[in-house]
């Protein structure tokens, strides 16, 4: 699959990029090896920017050295527990200026729509057991919600969190019981994000975030 993006077609850029959304969308396995070759090969590019792309990946934690290329970082237990406590008090930073916004009159009606339509395609996914789309469907709402949040350096530091967790998300969401209750758990951030109540936001999105951290199973 050739890459798209708006920046120069085959930069190294362009690469990372394209890389990056194949991590948050979970479609590398943690331990999986990624080689230079292969890469270049799927994207349509020549080695050198993927070699490069690999560089800014190995230095932000998402791959580590391995035999003839690179592996897909996994969490350790512990890397795990100190990220979501982490991701636990961006989330609710996020839901809770979120909620402002809105208060304020700053949030358009389609924006707050959007939260719920990203709800329920949460729903539907789990309800088709199916974990990939699941996994996808639930990370488009957490980034609606911190770009909802108005606050760029928020939501960079949310990406980063989002693609540490994302290469074992899937395995989580096929949990059927974690699965089933986090609707119920983002209608309940949703609703205080549309009634313009960031505190009731701030709480709902810290409580998701800390349920989400203890039924984490992380690949190693």
């Amino acid at each position: 699959m050739a890459i798209s993006s708006d920046s120069q077609p085959g930069s190294a850029h362009a690469v990372y990029v394209a890389l990056r959304h194949r991590f948050s969308d979970g479609e590398y396995a943690p331990g999986q090896r990624l080689t230079e070759t292969a890469l270049a090969a799927d994207l349509g590019v020549s080695r050198t920017p993927v070699r490069e792309a690999i560089g800014r990946l190995l230095a932000e934690g998402l791959v580590i050295p391995a035999a003839r290329g690179v592996a897909v970082a996994a969490l350790t237990s512990k890397e795990a527990e100190q990220l979501f406590v982490l991701r636990a008090d961006l989330e609710a930073l996020a839901a809770e200026l979120a909620a402002k916004r809105q208060a304020q009159g700053q949030l358009a009606p389609v924006e707050v729509d959007a939260l719920d339509r990203a709800v329920d395609q949460i729903e539907i996914a789990v309800k088709a057991h199916d974990p990939r789309a699941s996994a996808q469907a639930n990370l488009a709402l957490h980034r609606a919600i911190g770009a909802a949040a108005g606050n760029a350096f928020l939501e960079d530091a949310l990406h980063r969190v989002w693609d540490r967790i994302a290469v074992t998300t899937v395995a989580n969401l096929d949990d059927p019981h974690w699965a089933g209750a986090i609707t119920e758990q983002h209608r309940a951030i949703v609703a205080g994000i549309r009634a313009g109540d960031p505190e009731t936001a701030r709480r709902a999105a810290k409580t998701h975030i800390e349920a989400a951290g203890r039924a984490y199973r992380p690949a190693t």
